[in-house]
């Protein structure tokens, strides 16, 4: 078992997201920023930098140790509520998704390393049960990344599903399209969304049709609770989902009335995020309760062989005994850069260059 890079920042860190880099001369090589979202005592929004190591690789005359270093606090800001997912618009536009039930868009300002800023720009109430409480928003997803007309989906402990651009928050639909908490939302295409239920299900929802769930998928033979959900980034017939057993449930749904499904299990508890590798979709990206990350190789050559004994890689440390609650993997690098966020109160950092990272 492979061991993670460790920086206590005493927060329970819930979420985790990459910034793209940003255009022009205000992005430099030499520095890449990410976002963390903690709930608890600091429920609160932190901008971080850390080194661009394909940039290092450049220079190495440079061989000054930062591992004890992995990232830079930069900025700061509260947050309405615990930070239950984070998703980058642009280099400078994030959305949050919030326990009280609020999606809300900030502004990120670049200046020096001690002159960078994090600003609320628009809030609103995506997510209420019937009597008018407000119910956890427990996931959202953007796309296109970088674009004027981006879209927001978010979903929640209501049931609901809910879109709205970008740009006009209050121009927000929502729909109902479970009668339990919804786990995990993305977009396989620009007009179809899809989501994962406790209930164990997985739902395809098409926005040209919005009075109807157009699919619905259940393995039948076990009784799982979905705890998130992603989609292929080239594959939009590839969905994955993680469980509450600590399995990866791999979907091709190509036939929506009789979708297939492979079953990897490669964690001990609940797996509470689930990502194809950004520059090798042949591997799932975990984390997990249990402590732990793991990298599946889902595709084979050959016979496809005994799936549970297919290559997994785990990465975990000494230093971070409870749950890996977020990852995300940077898609903008040579080298391959995960950071992950934990209920230790710490960051988690593993960077190596991406034919290294895809052994085992």
């Amino acid at each position: 078992m492979n061991s993670l890079q460790v920086q206590p920042v005493a927060r329970t860190v819930t979420s985790v997201r990459w910034l793209p880099p940003r255009a022009g001369n205000a992005y430099t090589d030499t520095d890449l920023h990410f976002i963390s979202g903690s709930s608890s005592k600091h429920k609160e929004l932190v901008l971080w930098t850390t080194t661009n190591p394909d940039f290092k690789q450049l220079n190495d005359s440079d061989t000054t140790d930062d591992t004890n270093a992995l990232a830079s606090l930069v900025a700061k800001t509260s947050h309405d509520g615990d930070v239950h997912a984070i998703a980058a618009a642009s280099s400078d536009t994030i959305v949050t998704a919030s326990s009280f039930g609020t999606i809300s868009i900030y502004n990120i300002g670049y200046g020096t390393e001690k002159d960078c800023s994090l600003s609320l720009r628009e809030s609103v109430t995506a997510h209420r049960f019937a009597n008018g409480e407000p119910a956890v928003c427990t996931a959202l997803a953007v796309q296109p990344i970088d674009a004027e007309d981006a879209e927001v989906a978010s979903c929640g402990e209501d049931g609901k599903l809910s879109y709205a651009p970008i740009s006009r928050l209050d121009a927000l639909q929502s729909h109902e399209v479970d009668s339990t908490v919804i786990t995990g939302i993305c977009w396989p295409t620009p007009t179809q969304l899809a989501i994962s239920t406790r209930a164990g299900q997985v739902k395809l929802f098409d926005r040209r049709t919005p009075s109807e769930v157009s699919s619905v998928f259940v393995d039948p033979s076990q009784s799982y609770d979905f705890e998130c959900i992603t989609s292929h980034p080239s594959q939009s017939f590839r969905l994955a989902t993680g469980t509450n057993t600590g399995a990866v449930l791999l979907w091709d749904i190509r036939n929506p009335k009789q979708p297939t499904m492979e079953a990897f299990n490669v964690h001990e508890s609940n797996v509470w995020s689930v990502q194809f590798h950004p520059t090798d979709s042949s591997k799932i990206v975990s984390c997990s309760e249990d402590a732990s990350l793991a990298i599946t190789q889902w595709v084979t050559g050959g016979s496809s062989g005994d799936s549970q004994n297919r290559g997994v890689r785990h990465l975990s440390s000494f230093f971070n005994a409870l749950s890996i609650n977020c990852f995300d993997i940077c898609p903008f690098t040579r080298t391959s850069i995960l950071v992950a966020g934990s209920d230790s109160g710490n960051l988690l950092m593993e960077k190596s260059p991406a034919n290294e990272f895809s052994m085992f």
